[in-house]
């Protein structure tokens, strides 16, 4: 029977994978948290500033076209042990930048090892979970997002303002390495080994590790190399596209994101400069804006995800387009007024919105997603969000220099939201076609 309703492996798979995500955003959430004194150090424009995690999103882009490769033709506990050691060897060397230039190679490299992880912890989540859990799942892995932001925020708030800004970037590493050490521990699970699992029947036993077993997952999980080699694979990874649900949800969640990775990275700047906060105090706020929005709305879309798409199928679609429309109109609200107590409450109320819909996203993309093609196709998904994304600090960063008004330019960031959020609501139409397609492909 399902263990504490989830399935035969329990929580530990997904608290680990969750652990990978924490650790790497807080890593990412650091550097927000510490821009200000960074700029002060080195003097560099906002321009420059709203470039360090646009450079970095890009080699991110770069790196998601192999880590689908390796995520569906590697062992990718294995993998994403390697893979998570290097960028806490990375985040250490951050600490030990003397330039900018430096400084800002070391993070490009970052974003090129964190975009490996992705795709390849949310194919092992896909697989140690039947698919009326994975709302669930998904939640606790994306909530790690949020409230890793907001920590590596705060972090980097609290002890640059303290101990100077290295320190924050070392706190950082030893995290890495323990996480990397957990997920050596966990075994390597059949790929679609969950798909046709109900939560209210009988589940496979739980997998052992005796000599046979670890012999047969070996061969399961070994490499299969087709005859068109990288060519062929590139046409498999554009092939994703040709399910119709992906195509309408993933292009609609790419123009929904445009800006919010830059909110979130200029967030503390902008409670320094509009309120005139202290960087511990700024990233005090944004931290408890963030965690709180992350918990809250992690929490709730999970839940409710798995239990509407029980009674209807693709109702995770319609969950997550609405719950977009509504984040985002919250959040133009919530900056648009000049006071800080009820900036902070609407802008929280906006965000555990689109916390609300993330989960639900990444659980309607594995079922549609053909077992086989899953790694492939969250390298896919994250491919066009970070494309999505990439630009959103360093178009802010610009706006507010030209204009003078960072206020102004995250609240233009916002409104491609609006009609990435329409696009996304189209893809109920196709849903249970894809569903049923990727259960026999």
């Amino acid at each position: 029977m399902a263990r504490r309703g989830v399935g035969p492996s329990g929580w530990r798979p997904a608290v680990v994978l969750t652990a990978i995500v924490l650790v790497d955003a807080m890593d990412q959430g650091v550097v927000p948290g510490t821009l200000s004194l960074l700029q002060d150090e080195w003097g560099f424009s906002d321009t420059l500033g709203g470039a360090i995690p646009t450079a970095a999103l890009i080699v991110g882009v770069l790196a998601l076209v192999p880590a689908g490769w390796m995520a569906d033709h590697l062992r990718r506990t294995r993998l994403l042990t390697i893979v998570i050691a290097s960028w806490a060897v990375l985040s250490g060397l951050s600490a030990l930048s003397v330039s900018f230039l430096m400084f800002f190679v070391v993070r490009m490299a970052l974003g090129g090892a964190s975009s490996i992880d992705n795709p390849v912890s949310s194919s092992l989540l896909a697989d140690f979970y039947p698919p009326l859990a994975r709302g669930r799942v998904f939640a606790v892995q994306r909530l790690s997002v949020v409230v890793g932001t907001g920590i590596g925020i705060g972090l980097g708030g609290a002890l640059g303002e303290w101990l100077g800004w290295r320190a924050a970037y070392l706190a950082v590493v030893i995290p890495g390495f323990v996480v990397a050490l957990l997920v050596a521990t966990l075994h390597e699970p059949t790929r679609g080994g969950m798909d046709d699992v109900s939560l209210g029947g009988a589940d496979p036993a739980v997998p052992h590790e005796s000599p046979a077993a670890v012999l047969e997952e070996i061969e399961e999980t070994a490499p299969h190399f087709g005859e068109g080699g990288v060519r062929e694979y590139l046409r498999e990874f554009r092939g994703i596209l040709d399910i119709a649900t992906v195509r309408t949800v993933f292009f609609g969640l790419a123009v929904t994101v445009l800006g919010f990775n830059g909110i979130a990275f200029w967030l503390p700047s902008y409670l320094e400069r509009d309120f005139d906060l202290s960087e511990g105090q700024a990233a005090a706020v944004t931290a408890l804006v963030a965690v709180t929005a992350g918990i809250i709305g992690a929490f709730l879309g999970g839940t409710v995800g798995d239990r509407a798409e029980a009674r209807r199928t693709g109702a995770r679609i319609g969950l997550t387009g609405f719950a977009l429309i509504g984040g985002a109109s919250l959040l133009v609200i919530g900056f648009a007024v000049q006071v800080l107590v009820v900036t902070a409450v609407v802008v929280c109320a906006g965000a555990t919105l689109l916390s609300f819909a993330f989960p639900n996203m990444a659980a309607a993309a594995a079922e549609v997603l053909p077992a086989r093609r899953r790694g492939t196709g969250f390298a896919v998904f994250g491919f066009l969000l970070t494309l999505g994304s990439a630009a959103g600090p360093l178009v802010i960063g610009t706006i507010s220099e030209i204009s003078g008004s960072l206020q102004l330019a995250i609240i233009l960031a916002v409104l491609p939201a609006l009609p990435g959020a329409l696009v996304v609501l189209r893809g109920r139409r196709t849903f249970a076609a894809d569903v049923a397609a990727a259960r026999v492909g």
